[in-house]
């Protein structure tokens, strides 16, 4: 990465408010555990990028933003189901609401693909996370390279299964009005004209 902030960086950032926003959706559960989240996994920097990031570490302060923002989402997930308050079903309908309130709209799938890619957080640029196989008008297949989510949910043991199953229900939503469907079978993910 750069030492200037070019556009490459907000998009990132813009990627690590959605996914704070979607823990933020998902802690309406309970308020208690929105409050000690803090003092567990860190805060994630809400204010514009400009004002807050370390200008002579600007990978680092995203990388640290990535990782608290994982964090967060794994154990707020976690600490609600284990404590009861609600269940996997539930946190799926607030995580497909919640995307369908960014909905996509997208002619051919290779421009859904890159829709989803603006908005899902998987690392960093340089992780090269999806690796596509195939693309024509119709379907896009792609496959994870890495498994960048699951170490956070075994930090705190949690089942990154949960993770997902969050992700998909977040994505069905954004593409609730697109004409697509995302389909995951492990590391092989597909998204086609339904």
């Amino acid at each position: 990465m750069s030492a200037f902030l070019g556009p490459i960086h907000y998009w990132l950032y813009n990627k690590i408010q959605l996914q704070e926003d979607l823990t933020t959706a998902i802690l309406e559960k309970d308020s208690d555990l929105s409050a000690r989240l803090d003092s567990l996994c860190g805060r994630v920097e809400r204010r514009p990028l400009e004002e807050v990031i370390d200008s002579s570490n600007i990978h680092g302060w995203l990388q640290e933003q990535i990782m608290i923002a994982e964090h967060r989402f794994a154990t707020a997930v976690t600490t609600l189901l284990a404590n009861g308050t609600t269940d996997l079903e539930a946190l799926k309908s607030i995580a497909k609401a919640f995307g369908s309130t960014k909905p996509i709209q997208a002619e051919v799938a290779p421009d859904a693909f890159k829709a989803l890619q603006d908005m899902l957080l998987d690392g960093m640029p340089c992780d090269h996370v999806n690796q596509i196989l195939t693309q024509d008008t119709e379907k896009i297949e792609w496959k994870q390279t890495t498994d960048l989510h699951s170490p956070h949910w075994e930090k705190i043991g949690g089942d990154s299964s949960n993770y997902y199953a969050l992700r998909a229900a977040f994505v069905s939503g954004i593409l609730k009005e697109s004409g697509f469907v995302f389909a995951q079978d492990g590391a092989n993910c597909l998204l086609y004209r339904a």
